[in-house]
């Protein structure tokens, strides 16, 4: 009894001695003092990453935090959570009256405090044997395309920002990545330490959806590529932490020579809202988009809101130069929980989708799991083929090649994007022919499909969106979606649609490859 009531009051004396405490960015004037020379712990790729897209070597983002300041702050305060020399800021624990007397500091120019953050991805894994899942989740990508032109991810570089990866040293599917010396380098922020192999499966199944095998067959496609592994995300218990440690995990991938960066995390909070996430307001998606100013192509997860109350992309995913994955199911439409579009300014999110039910690593091989923890992972695999297939091209070619894959291209819509990333696309001059025609009859608009089509009752459907081209946006017109659907197709009656609904507007259907409008 008496040892539980000292335990009780450690803990109490622990909480009240952070009790009012918060967490802050301090960004800094200057890099005063700082050395300009970032040969010493910049990886040859990194360099080699920034000359190939004429980024300066000694690039002002590069140049680490002065040292004298980062010392000065630290004992000001009762800890350091980290410091980013690519926004030149610290973020520290502190009680109120310690940061208004570093508000006094000459070098410091401002003070943010950080929000409270909420996971927007999750896992769920289940015991299940080997099914054709697995074969499907790489076909749907056309996989088999890139594995027959000898691409599976050689020579590119993947960094894996995650919750942990728990088994992975164990798990049959990863076996080939440790034997092959493909793990170049590890680190977990929250401890500051090389192992990252404990706490959590979710970034050992993520893994695998890049680079997985497990008997005989490919769970991810870069079977050959190296990789990066970092720790930053505590599943269990989310804190605002977490967002600062992201970020310190960016810039050690960057330094280390990362081309691709995945990430299957996503954050929100009460302090943000749907229109927040315009790709500047997080400090997070301006580090997303500050990666790909230095080469690096950038997948995250659209996350798992789509069923929820906040429905919408979270950051990271809104910024910019973010290639935002969604889910869909194996009929390929929206998969329910996956994260819709657009973005707060009214940008397309996501910009791909992939399954969103997979075959992922467990412990005693591969266990089925669900997400677009695991849909951004499985394009990430796929992106690594492309890069090989086009070595000289730069990140954001690549981000555009992948878009032009895409099975639904060019139409578009907030929940698919530009659908499924085909491999195919890269290698056949493709002849596009029309699967249905659209006839106007006074008010009445038909959709006819060709006598060509086959229709498979339950497994085909036509996409539409509602497009007006006059919307205004902080006085800007901007093509903004209305409304978009998908339209299972039964037979071939004709999909009939009054003409009178769609006033002034752009009316776009894809079906089977081919996309048709009419604008009314």
């Amino acid at each position: 009894m008496i040892r539980h009531i000292v335990f009780l009051l450690i803990i109490l004396i622990g909480y009240q001695s952070i009790n009012g405490q918060e967490k802050y960015w301090v960004f800094l004037k200057d890099k005063k003092f700082s050395a300009v020379d970032t040969h010493d712990y910049l990886d040859q790729k990194a360099k080699n990453r920034r000359i190939k897209i004429g980024f300066p070597l000694n690039h002002y983002s590069d140049i680490p935090v002065c040292f004298s300041y980062v010392d000065e702050v630290t004992s000001k305060v009762d800890h350091i959570i980290g410091v980013s020399r690519w926004f030149n800021a610290i973020c520290v624990t502190a009680f109120e009256e310690q940061i208004s007397e570093i508000k006094l500091l000459p070098y410091v120019v401002e003070i943010q405090p950080l929000k409270p953050v909420l996971h927007a991805c999750h896992l769920d894994v289940k015991n299940n044997k080997i099914n054709n899942l697995a074969e499907r989740q790489i076909s749907s990508l056309e996989g088999q395309v890139f594995q027959n032109k000898g691409l599976d991810g050689k020579g590119l570089r993947i960094c894996v920002i995650d919750g942990g990866f728990k088994g992975a040293l164990e798990t049959p599917s990863l076996q080939h990545l440790f034997k092959n010396n493909q793990i170049v380098k590890t680190w977990d922020f929250h401890y500051k330490r090389e192992d990252v192999y404990k706490y959590s499966e979710h970034g050992t199944a993520v893994l695998s959806c890049i680079a997985g095998k497990y008997q005989n067959q490919i769970l991810g496609l870069a079977q050959s590529a190296e990789f990066l592994l970092a720790r930053t995300e505590r599943v269990a218990v989310e804190n605002e932490t977490e967002e600062v440690l992201w970020l310190m995990a960016m810039e050690w991938a960057d330094a280390n020579g990362a081309d691709i960066i995945n990430t299957s995390l996503g954050y929100a909070s009460e302090e943000y809202f749907n229109y927040q996430m315009d790709g500047k307001t997080s400090i997070i998606a301006r580090a997303a988009n500050m990666a790909a100013k230095k080469g690096i192509l950038v997948l995250v997860s659209a996350g798992n809101s789509g069923d929820s109350d906040w429905k919408y992309i979270a950051t990271p995913a809104d910024a910019d130069s973010v290639l935002t994955i969604g889910a869909i199911t194996s009929s390929g439409i929206h998969r329910s929980f996956s994260s819709f579009g657009p973005t707060a300014d009214f940008r397309m999110k996501p910009n791909v989708v992939a399954y969103g039910d997979v075959m992922g690593a467990s412990k005693k091989g591969i266990s089925k799991t669900q997400g677009t923890s695991f849909s951004c992972p499985l394009v990430a695999g796929y992106a690594a083929c492309v890069w090989q297939n086009y070595p000289d091209k730069t990140n954001m070619e690549i981000f555009e090649l992948i878009e032009k894959s895409g099975s639904l291209y060019p139409y578009f819509d907030y929940a698919h994007g530009y659908g499924v990333p085909k491999a195919s696309y890269y290698f056949k001059d493709e002849i596009i022919i029309p699967t249905f025609e659209i006839i106007r009859n006074g008010n009445t608009i038909k959709i006819e499909l060709a006598e060509n089509q086959e229709v498979h009752h339950g497994t085909q459907y036509m996409f539409m969106h509602v497009e007006n081209d006059k919307f205004n946006y902080e006085g800007q017109t901007k093509k903004v979606l209305e409304k978009y659907k998908t339209i299972l197709v039964h037979s071939k009656n004709p999909i009939t649609i009054n003409a009178n609904d769609y006033k002034d507007k752009i009316l776009r259907f894809h079906f089977n490859g081919y996309m048709n409008e009419i604008r009314l």
